[in-house]
């Protein structure tokens, strides 16, 4: 959903939180802590869970497409999901991520103080800014004490350190939330029974669910942003293989696209390896013979046919040459200002024509722009094989500490209130606030006050919720139906990660030297910094420095799962 000012925010949880997907489930584990979860038997395909058919309201677009976000003709009637306060009258305290300058302390926060009094709860949260949060939770780890509600990030620098989750998910630091949130015990839970299932098995590990994720629309991060009127205008729009797209590229940065006479344009930012891999159709970080073995990306002839076509565009002065420093900032900003044809974050996000979104920055700089939506083609005109992410940020979890089981429900029933869905009187209430101090109604949609008391509720909100996965556009007409569309097409030319959910302790202990291994090799071999004949050194150092083994575990769990 996109909203006055919200589009960068947005972007930017997308781009910090999407990019690792489910990959980063594979090292939500590690050995070590005092109590020994027996979840490793199990696997992502023994949950079950009931149908989550959204009630029935005006505007709704549901998709035919399994696990396709719902679209919005117009903001639904507000209607109350909780009509009694989930909290039972005692403190809860929580530990949450913070992208944003935190909240002002309770006592001067009527945001915060309505929230407890609709919880029924006091809420008392340590909110660590996202640079942070890894260490902070390293620190809890290590002290073993969580708070009542803790959520886990997949996607921050600390996560493949492992000794923050040595003392979480995989050693039972954590209640296994299974039997509540799948199967008839999810029934329990109206609101949570809504999101859909990727999202559910997205955020599990070795087939267990932990917590109550956060939802993230499926394919994320993978929606280009491109200057279509660029395009048009030098006669490469619309590219149907390879040879096409890296045409188009070269011509925005050799043609004069924006009509300056001067060679300030360059093709695309930074080196954006997931648009060439999913046109070679690379598998998403593991692929699963037939035989039950895995064969890592970079061992494919895919891989190496996409590493050849980047590292030609970089040839060709596709790429700014700064692509290996560029900031999200400086991305956003080239794009804005004309200077790069090609950009992409959470996707979604920064199309629509509300004050604030990419499409209305860059118009303010030339009216005449036209970004649009891309999607690359197979790079022999078929189809592009697109990651298929966790559909999850994270979950809130709840420490195997609390062992009244009354308590671990309330708190599963907190979360359902914050994850309440699109369009309620309690999704309003959290992630639009207080009517007239931080927003009204325009047209029967919420719209933020311009400088507003937006920060009472900075941080406190971002614990679990399907804001995230509802394409709403007010006073767009089609515009929500369009980005549908465009999640169908990506979600039926994605590809999974075989290993997603399943437990390598060599995974946890070398995955982010390993993860780091590969970027620096590619992104060398990219720019000419290493011959293109280096592939074989690096896949040789990945094999020998951790790599052949975290294979081994990998398919030993998926033995497991057959079993």
């Amino acid at each position: 959903m996109q909203s006055k000012g919200e589009s960068r925010l947005i972007g930017r949880r997308a781009l910090l939180q999407g990019a690792v997907g489910v990959a980063a489930m594979s090292v939500l584990s590690a050995c070590g802590g005092n109590q020994q979860s027996n979840a490793g038997a199990a696997c992502v395909s023994t949950l079950t869970f009931p149908p989550n058919t959204p009630p029935n309201r005006p505007g709704q677009v549901v998709s035919k497409v399994p696990n396709v976000p719902l679209a919005w003709t117009e903001y639904p009637t507000p209607y109350v999901t909780m009509p009694n306060p989930p909290g039972k009258g005692e403190p809860v305290t929580t530990f949450q991520i913070l992208f944003s300058a935190p909240p002002p302390p309770l006592e001067s926060n009527p945001w915060w103080q309505q929230l407890n009094k609709r919880l029924n709860v006091t809420l008392q949260p340590t909110l660590a800014p996202s640079p942070d949060y890894a260490d902070k939770l390293n620190t809890l780890a290590a002290g073993g004490n969580f708070p009542d509600i803790t959520y886990i990030n997949f996607n921050q620098n600390g996560l493949y350190n492992g000794a923050a989750f040595m003392k979480t998910v995989s050693q039972g630091a954590f209640h296994d939330l299974t039997t509540y949130l799948s199967g008839d015990g999810l029934k329990a839970f109206p609101n949570l029974q809504l999101l859909p299932e990727v999202t559910w098995k997205g955020s599990s590990f070795m087939g267990k669910l932990y917590g109550v994720p956060y939802p993230i629309q499926p394919v994320n991060g993978q929606l280009g942003f491109y200057r279509k009127d660029w395009a048009q205008k030098l006669g490469v729009d619309n590219p149907k293989n390879a040879d096409d797209v890296k045409r188009m590229f070269v011509a925005f940065a050799k043609e004069d696209p924006n009509g300056t006479g001067a060679h300030d344009t360059f093709g695309v930012d930074t080196l954006r390896q997931q648009f060439w891999n999913a046109m070679y159709r690379v598998p998403y970080n593991w692929r699963l013979n037939s035989d039950g073995s895995l064969t890592k990306d970079l061992e494919t002839d895919e891989f190496k046919a996409a590493l050849n076509f980047a590292n030609s565009m970089w040839n060709a002065g596709v790429f700014h040459p700064d692509a290996l420093t560029l900031t999200l900032n400086q991305n956003m900003t080239l794009f804005e200002s004309g200077k790069t044809g090609l950009f992409t974050q959470g996707g979604w996000g920064f199309f629509g024509n509300q004050p604030g979104t990419m499409t209305d920055l860059t118009k303010q700089n030339d009216p005449s722009a036209n970004p649009a939506p891309w999607i690359p083609p197979g790079f022999d005109g078929g189809k592009p094989a697109i990651s298929l992410g966790s559909a999850s940020y994270g979950f809130g979890a709840i420490p195997t500490t609390i062992t009244d089981e009354n308590r671990i429900v309330e708190l599963i029933h907190i979360m359902e209130f914050i994850a309440a869905p699109f369009g309620s009187d309690e999704f309003n209430f959290v992630y639009y606030g207080i009517e007239k101090d931080m927003f009204n109604w325009d047209n029967g949609a919420p719209v933020r006050v311009t400088n507003g008391n937006q920060t009472w509720s900075n941080g406190l909100n971002y614990l679990c919720g399907t804001t995230e996965i509802n394409y709403f556009y007010a006073n767009q007409p089609g515009e929500a139906e369009y980005m549908q569309q465009l999640q169908e097409q990506q979600i039926q030319s994605s590809v999974a990660d075989p290993t997603q959910g399943l437990y390598s302790p060599a995974w946890v202990s070398q995955g982010a030297n390993l993860i780091k291994m590969q970027q620096d090799g590619y992104n060398a071999m990219v720019v000419g910094n290493q011959p293109l004949s280096y592939l074989s050194q690096l896949i040789s150092d990945w094999k020998n420095q951790g790599g052949d083994q975290a294979r081994k575990e990998f398919q030993q769990a998926l033995e497991k799962c057959k079993t």
